[in-house]
């Protein structure tokens, strides 16, 4: 690593070579320090120095430089106070390792941690500083840069520029934490990665990023971006959600994940309504761009892959238009960001998104945050800046140079009577650790991997001659050789990695819920498991979720299922999820939703939907079927007439001055039976029709029957009690009306449209008119 750091310097142009002498052999090696020094990190010197990347600031406010003034470093919109919260995991951890017996007892670990303000150029700026050690550190003394404050800035800024390469001390790091940002880790790769230093990301998804031929020194323990798309592919799918628009910020990250989300998603139906991508600053004209195609969708269910600064702008014109009822399934990078929920809860209520697996709680960070006190925070530009945006003051004595919604300079003095503890933040909030847990990882898989170089025995080790690593001189690709063979227990969970460094992905399904005092509460509703089989990696309980809108999921595609006894037909030009039913022709059938073909029946066959039975009642058996009918009705009516037949009656107990000779039935169960039979057969043309008034042509009968036995039935269940309750001549005209309304119901229904056709409109009386779809 010593040989590393000058070349770095060159690298950079951080440092600078000076006192070259044309005439003699071989060029000066003395290099001086250029630009002025910043001083805001958390520094702890250690046996092995780990470096860490956090985006505490983010959203950079656009100011391009004149050149006629020194350039001012950049100003940033949003302080992210669980960034801090991130930083500090990595300080604990580090700390707790250092307190244990059983992991590194002869190492100290130490921590080098700045803020890449998510912004490639810092982040690269800041990287180098991380690798290089901190310049001034031996001329200064060997004190924690968490006490810096103000002071030391100047002492530092002034220092600098008499500052050489022996003035910087070698409290290199051979080995960064971060970055968050997909982007912002491939710039700090391909900078760092030909000087083989590793980079192990706790928050970048990018897919991309798994290809070691482009990155080598990679490393993470945030699931990729594969996975994530799979799971979110896999969720739209199960609510039906086939119309949905996809949209992302301009970056590396969102491109790979919109490529794949469209790759995977297609698999299952689902098409995109339309795909959008928009600057990492949202200014009024492409705002209003998104807005427009937002609008202008039938698609009530947006995919976003982005982080929550861009969700801010987002929601902020959304407001403004008054755009609403939105299912909105985020991707990771914002799926758990309460810091959302203050300003656009309203809008943001019943969202889906799949977050990274959390640790339930991690024993002493609670604590260990909400340890902070004032005498902590003074000499800390970081931890000052928590407080002042927490609380809403300004200390006295601040070493706190940013502005964000409101001047630091315009602040009420802090009384001193303020505690964190007593205000909501999400620094101080552990109940959703996800990328908290994935730092506290990424910590012990370094610290186990110097455990692993600590263990071996000279002679059997890894390298050239079956040497061994120096874990208190580290070069960093000895370092990442262990890292990328290493498999470890934390907090009860085993950590292990695939050959591209990706860990098993195990996803949260979470969902975004109102409480009834209006603040959110994440609740997981299922999850994503990637180490199952396809048909079991999602679970979702659907009771516990809450929707934007009503009781249940919103509807979302472009066209209805076309139902048994219709077929697809696809609309030019537009997305194979658009498209009309057409009815399938006389002929032909669909037994199947969304049938894209219909089939052409055999010759003569009655068809009707989802029925596999009719392909084998073809017209023998139809006219077979009849005459059966016809027999077992003769056979009912023959065995009455010779067991016991109708006769004549002379009735007297109607009326005792009259005799009425009547017909009685002579046996009740034939005559019961005769009717019962024909009634059953009535309710059997009745379902058959019934089933079969959907059949594909222009002039379908079995609708007709379907009125006509209506109406057979309403006669003869009419007929029943009142020919139950009369007598003599009443009787017989009872049996005379039922018979010729049922008689005139089926001649009208059947007959009567047959009839407008043959007399009124002929021309329709035709073969070609009756099969025309």
């Amino acid at each position: 690593m010593a040989h590393t750091a000058p070349k770095i310097f060159f690298l950079s142009g951080i440092f600078i070579l000076n006192n070259l002498d044309v005439g003699s052999a071989a060029l000066s090696t003395d290099c001086a320090f250029i630009g002025e020094e910043e001083s805001n990190s958390f520094y702890e010197d250690g046996d092995v120095v780990l470096g860490g990347l956090f985006p505490l600031h983010y959203t950079r406010v656009s100011s391009p430089p004149t050149y006629t003034s020194k350039p001012e470093p950049g100003t940033y919109k949003y302080f992210s106070a669980r960034a801090l919260r991130w930083m500090q995991t990595m300080t604990f951890a580090i700390r707790e390792i250092n307190q244990r017996t059983d992991l590194l007892p002869a190492l100290k670990l130490g921590f080098h941690i700045r803020d890449s303000c998510d912004d490639i150029p810092v982040s690269l700026k800041r990287s180098l500083l991380l690798v290089n050690g901190q310049p001034g550190q031996g001329a200064i003394g060997n004190r924690s840069l968490e006490a810096d404050g103000g002071l030391m800035r100047k002492r530092l800024g002034s220092m600098a520029r008499g500052l050489g390469c022996a003035d910087v001390t070698r409290s290199l790091s051979p080995v960064i934490i971060g970055d968050a940002s997909s982007g912002v880790s491939m710039a700090l790769l391909r900078s760092l990665g030909p000087f083989h230093i590793p980079l192990v990301s706790y928050f970048a998804s990018c897919s991309c990023l798994s290809e070691k031929q482009v990155f080598p020194m990679f490393m993470r323990t945030m699931p990729s971006d594969t996975f994530q798309v799979r799971a979110l592919s896999r969720l739209v799918s199960h609510f039906g959600w086939t119309w949905v628009g996809v949209i992302g910020v301009e970056s590396d990250y969102a491109r790979f994940a919109i490529q794949l989300f469209l790759q995977e998603s297609s698999l299952y139906g689902v098409c995109a309504a339309y795909v959008h991508l928009y600057p990492t600053v949202l200014s009024p004209q492409p705002l209003d761009e998104l807005l427009d195609i937002i609008q202008g969708s039938s698609s009530k269910v947006i995919v976003n892959f982005s982080s929550e600064s861009e969700v801010h702008s987002i929601m902020r014109g959304m407001r403004q238009r008054n755009i609403t009822g939105i299912q909105w399934i985020a991707s990771e990078a914002w799926a758990t960001a309460k810091s959302l929920w203050e300003e656009f809860g309203d809008l943001l209520g019943g969202t889906l998104g799949f977050g990274i697996h959390k640790a339930e709680v991690i024993p002493g960070l609670k604590q260990y945050l909400s340890g902070l006190r004032l005498s902590h925070i003074h000499d800390s530009a970081f931890l000052t800046e928590l407080w002042e945006e927490t609380l809403n003051c300004r200390l006295n004595g601040s070493v706190n140079t940013h502005s964000h919604a409101v001047n630091h300079l315009d602040r009420k003095p802090c009384s001193g009577m303020e505690d964190l503890n007593h205000v909501y933040s999400t620094f101080s909030d552990v109940s959703q650790l996800r990328v908290s847990y994935n730092v506290y990882k990424a910590v012990y898989l370094v610290a186990h991997a110097l455990q692993r170089m600590s263990d071996c025995e000279a002679g059997q080790g890894p390298f050239v001659n079956g040497t061994c690593g120096n874990p208190k001189s580290v070069e960093p690709w000895q370092l990442f050789h262990y890292m990328t063979s290493t498999a470890f227990s934390v907090l009860g969970e085993k950590v292990d990695f695939d050959l591209n460094g990706d860990p098993i992905a195990l996803y949260d399904l979470m969902n975004w819920k109102r409480e009834q005092d209006g603040s959110l509460r994440l609740v997981r509703v299922g999850f994503y498991d990637a180490s199952l089989s396809p048909e079991l990696s999602l679970v979702v309980n659907e009771s516990a979720i809450q929707w934007p809108v009503g009781q249940q999921a919103v509807w979302s595609q472009c066209s209805e299922s076309c139902p048994p006894g219709k077929r697809v037909a696809r609309r030019k030009g537009e997305p194979v999820c658009c498209f009309d039913c057409v009815t399938c022709a006389e002929g032909e059938f669909s037994n199947s939703t969304d049938s894209l073909d219909c089939t052409r029946c055999p010759d003569g066959m009655a068809t009707l939907p989802g029925s596999s039975v009719m392909k084998w009642f073809g017209p023998t058996q139809q006219r077979a079927s009849v005459l059966l009918c016809t027999v077992v009705q003769g056979l009912i009516c023959l065995t009455w007439l010779l067991t016991y037949p109708p006769f004549s009656n002379s009735n007297t107990g109607y009326s005792r001055t009259t005799i009425i000779i009547e017909c009685a039935t002579g046996s009740e169960v034939g005559f019961w039976s005769v009717l019962g039979y024909i009634g059953l057969l009535a309710c059997l043309c009745f379902v058959v029709a019934f089933l079969a008034r959907e059949l594909p042509d222009n002039f379908n009968e079995a609708k007709f029957i379907t009125f006509s036995m209506l109406i057979f039935f309403a006669v003869w269940i009419t007929f029943i009690p009142v020919y139950v309750s009369t007598a003599g001549k009443y009787t017989v005209a009872v049996h005379i009306f039922a018979i010729l309304a049922s008689a005139y119901g089926l001649l009208f229904c059947i007959f009567a449209p047959k009839c407008y056709i043959i007399i009124l409109q002929p021309e329709k009386n035709s073969k070609k008119n009756m099969m025309r779809k």
